[in-house]
């Protein structure tokens, strides 16, 4: 996609967000209300669940936050945006939009359906900036590691099992026939191992989101390998997906979204 680097490799993919092309644009238009809404339930009504309907929704829960849960949920709707492009194996089956309130959602930040409908992966997605003291390299590496230990705790947690009624709840909204089926099959197993203090194979997608001029610094091949060979030596996952966007402007993705209510 134009204005958009990208450096695969079997574990880990790096993303250098330079420029809002076209291609970008056209694509958050004909794909947003399914992020935000989940595939089923736009498909039922797409007048309803439009694309400048979604776009004003979003804003209404955007404006109001604070600029550190601004980032987070703008780097959070990046990678929505992103991952299905990157990741053809893994089908989405999370919702970004909070269904109940305008707060941020509350569970699981990513959830996908593997390719051998067998496998259930969990994703989680941190924001931050680069400080100027600081490299892209050490913040994304500082946010993949702060988004590995908090999904290993959320995975862990046989007290607050309520994420796992939510990312059902999701399937109903993003996924059909066969495919529904089997993510809530396999997410039923998961949750009810966990009740009874069991340990699952963890899937994970690790993301984070770094914000800052390109012309500072840049993530690099040798500071994804770390983070990788980090996150590997662990034994908090099973298999693990690491997804890192940098984004020099953030605020121009937002910006172009607010551009549609303005039209």
């Amino acid at each position: 996609m134009e204005g958009i680097d990208v450096e695969v490799t079997e574990s880990a993919t790096l993303v250098i967000v330079r420029a809002i092309s076209e291609d970008f644009r056209a694509h958050v238009r004909g794909r947003l209300a399914e992020y935000c809404y989940g595939a089923v339930t736009v498909s039922e009504d797409l007048n309803f669940y439009s694309f400048e309907k979604t776009v004003a929704e979003f804003l209404r829960r955007y404006d109001p936050k604070p600029r550190t849960t601004q980032l987070g949920m703008a780097g959070e709707l990046i990678v929505h945006v992103l991952m299905p492009l990157l990741h053809a194996e893994l089908t989405s089956a999370a919702v970004y939009f909070n269904k109940e309130e305008r707060s941020i959602k509350k569970g699981f930040d990513l959830t996908f359906l593997g390719s051998s409908d067998t496998a259930f992966w969990y994703g989680e997605v941190k924001s931050g900036e680069v400080s100027a003291s600081s490299s892209a390299d050490e913040k994304a590496a500082s946010l993949i590691e702060i988004a590995a230990s908090s999904l290993a705790s959320m995975l862990d947690d046989a007290h607050h099992l309520s994420r796992w009624d939510a990312a059902l709840n999701d399937t109903r909204l993003t996924l059909e026939g066969g495919y529904a089926s089997t993510a809530r099959e396999l997410l039923r197993s998961d949750s009810e191992t966990v009740r009874q203090g069991g340990a699952i194979r963890k899937r994970a997608v690790l993301a984070g989101a770094v914000m800052h001029e390109l012309d500072h610094c840049e993530v690099t091949n040798e500071g994804m390998q770390q983070i990788l060979d980090s996150i590997s030596t662990g034994e908090d996952f099973a298999d693990v997906r690491i997804l890192v966007i940098q984004q020099d402007a953030l605020e121009a993705v937002v910006e172009h979204l607010r551009e549609v209510t303005i039209a």
